[in-house]
């Protein structure tokens, strides 16, 4: 299974997934909190919420999701303001006022290292025609003909009814129109596309580029629908069943959903 979380960013969705303990260490140590203020912060409704919120936005990241991002910022702003209300109120330390700015520059390099790791394609919020279909992950090769004349053999790492995410070394323009040949179980797929964003190699996504499916004939809409269609079915039977059957039973059943043959990807699927 291919996964484009980085290690980084799950260590970020757990310590959120475990933000009352993490945040009541963390404090503790800055500050110098005596025991009872301790108690005091833990049972505060503004750390209940907030809590709350922390753990949602370490689901969000574990699970790749686009509003992870949002809520992150949103939870790490409500954190900057309840340090700073610990800090005045409860802080005991000698020097309160060095681990305050300590802490809030802490928190803020950690929103910039997580903004670069969700700047690709799952968080990227410009690409609104991503956002409408579902992406599937799989792993096809694909022979990618520039209006130069020149033809990249690469591969196609997503896919949904709108576009794809192309995995290749070369640099390709913004906006260049190009045409796309692809199988995937046995469906060949010959349509034209252009590159609407484009990443460099990053923890948690390849070198690449994005592309936006253009006009289809009805026959390959109806061909490309079904391919995503068989996807869902594959994602959906991966996400509820891998831990339901025993393996041989799971890999035949998957293998029957597979065939014929296409090295693709189990993963849940992705909505943005």
């Amino acid at each position: 299974m291919k996964q484009y979380t980085s290690k980084f960013l799950k260590s970020v969705a757990v310590i959120y997934m475990a933000f009352p303990v993490s945040y009541t260490v963390a404090t503790t140590l800055l500050f110098d909190l005596p025991a009872s203020s301790i108690g005091s912060v833990l049972l505060s409704p503004g750390m209940f919420f907030l809590s709350a919120l922390a753990m949602t936005v370490g689901y969000g990241f574990w699970e790749m999701k686009r509003w992870g991002w949002y809520l992150f910022v949103l939870a790490n702003s409500w954190v900057a303001y309840e340090t700073i209300f610990i800090a005045h109120h409860y802080g005991a330390s000698q020097h309160p006022a060095l681990a305050l700015i300590f802490s809030l520059i802490g928190l803020l390099l950690l929103t910039a290292r997580v903004a670069r790791e969700v700047r690709v394609p799952y968080f990227f919020p410009r690409i609104r025609w991503w956002e409408s279909n579902p992406r599937y992950r799989l792993s096809v090769p694909v022979k990618v003909e520039r209006k130069i004349g020149e033809t990249i053999q690469a591969e196609i790492l997503d896919l949904s009814l709108g576009g794809c995410f192309i995995k290749l070394r070369h640099e390709l323009p913004q906006d260049e129109r190009v045409l796309l040949s692809f199988s995937v179980f046995g469906i060949l797929m010959k349509c034209e596309g252009f590159t609407v964003w484009r990443t460099q190699s990053t923890v948690t996504h390849p070198k690449g580029v994005g592309i936006k499916f253009g006009e289809m004939a009805r026959a390959d809409r109806r061909s490309l629908r079904t391919i995503n269609a068989r996807l869902k079915k594959i994602a959906q039977f991966y996400k509820k069943s891998r831990y339901l059957l025993n393996q041989d039973e799971f890999l035949r059943r998957l293998q029957e959903l597979e065939s014929p043959v296409v090295k693709v990807s189990h993963s849940h699927e992705k909505v943005s």
